[in-house]
């Protein structure tokens, strides 16, 4: 049987492999996966997701309102790949430890008619986060889990290609620790096959070396999953991001901050009820920017979700 000690073993060898990855790293707050799986995990239980994310974005808004800005920059996007590693330490406190890449972060410049690329990439911060069933009844189908998360850099220096310090935008790390808050309800209706949940999260940057400050963050998910036929779900998700200002040099950055609303559709399969496979699209119906800010058209996810129950004995 797998104890605690080995759990404990897996958790500091996730955090070591990126600490020696050796990438510059951490974002203002990494991309969500795929995964719908959020809530506290039974007793040494483990759960395992690898996700990968791409986002595009082509149009400037400044606040409500599409512009045309004479900024050299055609376009944007970027291809993330995260994973996270949740353990149940007991029945109501589960551990989470999770990690992303930045494959690219990418701007596209016409330059003389010329197409210029500059790229950005590298780790994100690391995050762990506690969760904490604080109700939990499952024969009426509920549970409302708090969290408390702590995210660190693994560098405190900002990215540079070429020699050149990359903007703002294209740097993969915010460089600082940073705080979170979540709160998580979800409500089951078996008779129907369907399932209700909310996600809240509130995530604090603090201040890098360079005297810089990313904007907090609240973000709100509200969520309807149904099943379809065996083993095959639906899940639509209406998701709301407000984003506060950066603040740097003794002020606060005009084109920063913002609120943007998403619609996201989701297809999920589940194999021998281990395996979970996941797809999803995400398609923005609201934005209100400060300043002029370039803004996502669109971006789409997977996931892949393997659960274990240690508490079985392995095979020899």
């Amino acid at each position: 049987m797998i104890n605690r000690k080995t759990i404990l073993c897996l958790f500091i060898g996730l955090l070591l492999f990126v600490s020696n990855a050796g990438a510059q790293c951490c974002s203002m707050g990494s991309p969500a996966g795929a995964s719908t799986y959020v809530g506290v995990l039974a007793k040494n239980h483990l759960r395992f997701i690898v996700f990968y994310r791409h986002n595009y974005l082509d149009t400037y808004f400044n606040g409500y309102k599409p512009i045309k800005s004479p900024t050299q920059i055609r376009n944007s996007f970027y291809n993330f790949t995260g994973i996270t590693l949740s353990y149940g330490i007991t029945k109501r406190l589960t551990v989470d430890a999770d990690l992303g890449y930045f494959i690219n972060k990418t701007q596209v410049y016409l330059i003389n008619d010329t197409i210029n690329k500059i790229k950005g990439y590298g780790l994100t911060n690391g995050n762990v986060t506690f969760k904490y069933g604080a109700y939990i009844k499952p024969q009426k189908g509920i549970e409302l889990t708090l969290g408390l998360g702590v995210k660190y850099p693994f560098s405190g220096q900002p990215m540079y290609v070429d020699g050149s310090r990359l903007a703002v935008d294209l740097q993969p790390s915010s460089n600082a620790f940073g705080a979170s808050g979540h709160l998580i309800f979800s409500k089951d209706f078996p008779k129907i096959s369907m399932r209700f949940m909310t996600i809240h999260k509130y995530e604090y940057n603090f201040t890098n070396g360079e005297n810089y400050r990313y904007g907090s963050s609240i973000t709100n998910s509200f969520f309807v999953s149904k099943k379809i036929v065996k083993n095959l779900f639906a899940v639509l998700q209406l998701r709301n991001e407000y984003r506060f200002k950066d603040y740097g040099n003794g002020e606060f950055a005009y084109n920063t901050g913002g609120e943007i609303m998403l619609l996201s559709a989701q297809i999920s399969y589940s194999l021998f009820h281990k395996w979970h496979i996941a797809g999803l699209f995400d398609y923005p119906v609201w934005k209100n920017y400060n300043g002029r800010q370039l803004s996502p058209k669109y971006s789409f996810a997977f996931s892949l979700t393997r659960d274990l129950d240690l508490n079985k004995k392995t095979k020899t």
